[in-house]
């Protein structure tokens, strides 16, 4: 059986390890983006009036569970007729990529935290439940941001491509 990032998916088999793998980079890529256009969009663009933090926590649930939705939905249709072998391979380069492993762990210190934070701060603006859900959300993009920024301060590659570097490949880095 392949390695894997999380230990809790190491019984797992590839696709499935390769679906959630997907699933979570699609919903950081939305919390990335959409709660940020939701401010932008509510502060700027209706001049003040039409921010909510509820209306901030609804853009960054949907986001999320958008972009997860999206993201294993599209990792199945792509992922299921690949060979064991090759599914086994982007497990290993996956569990073995430092840049994948650090936006995830600051990913997931961010969700933690925002989702303690943002009900402490906004407690009678919105529903609780609506407030742990939405503030982890947001703390997913946050955690990406804080990511990526670092990456950018380093003089580092951001792009995803650059991201991910030059890791060993079953069958040689040589791709078709």
């Amino acid at each position: 059986m392949a390695t894997s990032t999380y230990p809790s998916m190491a019984s797992q088999n590839p696709l499935t390890q390769l679906i959630a793998h997907s699933a979570l980079k699609v919903a950081q890529a939305g919390a990335t983006v959409l709660p940020p256009a939701y401010l932008v969009s509510s502060l700027i663009l209706r001049r003040g009036t039409g921010f909510s933090v509820r209306g901030l926590m609804r853009s960054a649930n949907m986001a999320v569970l958008g972009g997860g939705a999206l993201g294993a939905g599209a990792a199945w249709v792509r992922l299921r007729g690949a060979s064991a072998e090759s599914l086994e391979d982007r497990v290993f380069r996956l569990s073995h990529s430092t840049s994948q492993v650090h936006v995830d762990d600051y990913s997931f210190i961010g969700s933690a935290l925002s989702a303690v934070v943002i009900p402490a701060i906004f407690l009678k603006r919105a529903p609780l439940p609506s407030l742990v859900t939405g503030g982890a959300s947001v703390g997913l993009g946050v955690g990406s941001w804080t990511h990526i920024a670092g990456m950018f301060s380093q003089g580092k590659d951001v792009r995803p491509e650059g991201m991910v570097g030059e890791l060993p490949v079953v069958g040689g880095n040589n791709k078709p």
